[in-house]
């Protein structure tokens, strides 16, 4: 058996409940099919309570590979209270979407982690996006291909959020500068712009965004490759698919890309779950997820025309300063003048 103590570390975090406890196993088995041997990835997994019986699965997968991987829970409940009822949702999301934005506080160890989503499944060697170079970036990560693939979406970043849409990115992989992070006290930050504005088209995702505008380093799209039917991209470079939105293959039959979470899933305690999960999805389940989009994307628009318009609130608030600090030097300027005409 090989030695873990001269391979070298990458720190990976996970935030998972119990409904998504079968996609990071598939995760997990495609991080430990394309390693390179030298390397050692410590998992954590951050979450609020798993059942042990899903806890049981998942160290399964460790146990097989104990030369390549080992996994922690980290319960995030203490760090989440008080704070939950104040983070905002729609649709499927719950409070583990946010877990990633303490990531830097709850690992003071690392000045430079991995966070993945459950949804993601691997087809190259983790250790090539770990060793990124990140200079002074806070993060790297991969844009954001809705942006760019729905035009209400994309209208949606530049005229509510005030971000470019081909410098929007996706928060489903980070590669984390977690010394600059904690530096710019980006959680901080955060709670603070949360609670004095509301995003809800891509939560969490969307206050990254706002926070590390000009601090992001974009890498590859095939980094985080989304399954949009009839997008052209080379099959070679095709490094990681993210199976978000609608593109699920545990609901729908001839996803692209499907091909490699199944090859993965079937190395899983999951697999007969998954098939019965896909199998079992009704037509009015799949109904209600086109109505959810249909809702997604006139959400976008709404928000662009709202009154809560972000970009526009901050642009009038700017406004206003400017005005107030011309205001207050023109009457200083006459406060001069006529005091020098009264000497």
């Amino acid at each position: 058996m090989t030695n873990v103590f001269k391979k070298k570390e990458i720190p990976l975090v996970y935030a998972v409940d119990d409904n998504y406890a079968p996609f990071l196993c598939v995760s997990l088995k495609s991080v430990m099919a394309n390693i390179s041997d030298d390397y050692f990835v410590k998992v954590f997994i951050l979450n609020t309570g798993i059942s042990d019986k899903n806890k049981k699965r998942i160290i399964e997968i460790a146990e097989k590979n104990s030369s390549d991987i080992d996994i922690e829970y980290v319960d995030v409940a203490d760090r989440m209270d008080g704070l939950q009822d104040k983070m905002h949702l729609r649709d499927y999301y719950t409070n583990a979407i946010y877990y990633r934005i303490f990531i830097p506080s709850l690992f003071p160890q690392y000045d430079k982690i991995i966070y993945l989503d459950c949804d993601i499944v691997l087809n190259e060697d983790i250790s090539k996006l770990y060793n990124v170079r990140l200079g002074r970036n806070i993060v790297a990560a991969v844009h954001e291909e809705a942006m760019s693939s729905f035009e209400c979406f994309g209208a949606y970043s530049e005229e509510f959020l005030g971000v470019p849409r081909m410098q929007y990115f996706n928060s489903g992989l980070l590669v984390i500068n977690t010394a600059e992070y904690r530096k710019e006290k980006i959680e901080t930050r955060f709670i603070e712009l949360m609670l004095a504005h509301k995003f809800e088209v891509a939560p969490d995702q969307d206050y990254l965004n706002v926070l590390l505008q000009g601090r992001t380093k974009l890498v590859d799209v095939g980094w985080n490759k989304t399954p949009i039917p009839d997008k052209e991209f080379p099959e070679k470079d095709v490094k990681l698919v993210h199976y978000k939105l609608n593109f699920k293959p545990w609901h729908y039959a001839g996803v692209k890309y499907e091909e490699y979470f199944w090859k993965y899933a079937k190395e899983t305690p999951y697999y007969d779950d998954l098939i019965a999960m896909r199998e079992s999805y009704t037509e009015e389940s799949k109904k209600k997820d086109e109505k959810a989009f249909v809702n997604l994307q006139k959400m976008a628009w709404d928000y662009i025309e709202s009154d809560n318009n972000y970009i526009k609130l901050i642009r009038k608030r700017e406004f206003s300063d400017v005005k107030r600090i011309e205001t207050k030097y023109t009457l200083e300027n006459c406060r001069i003048r006529k005091g020098r005409a009264m000497g």
